[in-house]
């Protein structure tokens, strides 16, 4: 199975717990479904499974809304789609083979397509609101901004005039606009203030 890594973080310290819990929930079914288990283990992960996927479906459609994420409805959807395929598992499927490989399959699709392909696209939306204001930087600051992120281990919290929105910068652009330069946010075209360098929670 896939392992949790920082480069899946969407830089929502709440929607990340999330992912890794999950990530670590998946790994449990898929383990389950690769060794002799009674009904009462598979039921068991099933639903521990369940529960949580749907609160996290919750929580996370919360965020997108607050951002303003432009494909939230297709999002939705995929949640909708996977809420569905674990239903089926739990009600319909008879045999503990059955449950097995439907099981491994969601596990693994729950990974590779969802958290790692789609959630993605969550975070690359919220680097993309932030570009620069600087006449003498304004040609490449945000291509630097989106480079930096990619790398930066450290970064700093920024507001705008959005609510619910919190840019996370990097370091090397936080030392950029405290030399001066200016970036503003793409949603609201006010300047971005810094606030803080603590992970952000919506």
């Amino acid at each position: 199975m896939i392992k949790w890594d920082d480069s899946y973080s969407i830089h929502n310290a709440h929607i990340d717990k999330q992912h890794q819990k999950l990530f670590n929930l998946a790994e449990k079914a898929y383990s389950l479904a690769h060794k002799h288990t009674s009904p009462e283990e598979l039921r068991v992960v099933l639903m521990e499974f369940f529960d949580y996927v749907k609160e996290h479906f919750r929580d996370e459609e919360i965020y997108m809304q607050a951002i303003e994420y432009p494909d939230l409805e297709h999002h939705k959807k995929i949640h909708r789609e996977l809420t569905q395929s674990l239903i089926y598992l739990i009600k319909e499927l008879k045999t503990i083979n059955d449950v097995k490989e439907g099981l491994s399959v969601i596990a693994q699709k729950w990974l590779l397509e969802h958290i790692v392909k789609e959630d993605i696209k969550i975070e690359q939306y919220r680097r993309s609101l932030i570009m620069g204001n600087n006449s003498d930087t304004n040609d490449n600051s945000n291509k630097l901004y989106e480079e930096v992120s990619k790398t930066s281990g450290q970064e700093y919290h920024y507001v705008c005039a959005c609510p619910n929105l919190v840019h996370d910068v990097p370091y090397d652009i936080h030392i950029k606009i405290q030399q001066g330069h200016k970036f503003r946010c793409k949603k609201c075209k006010l300047e971005i203030i810094y606030a803080g360098n603590q992970k952000n929670h919506y």
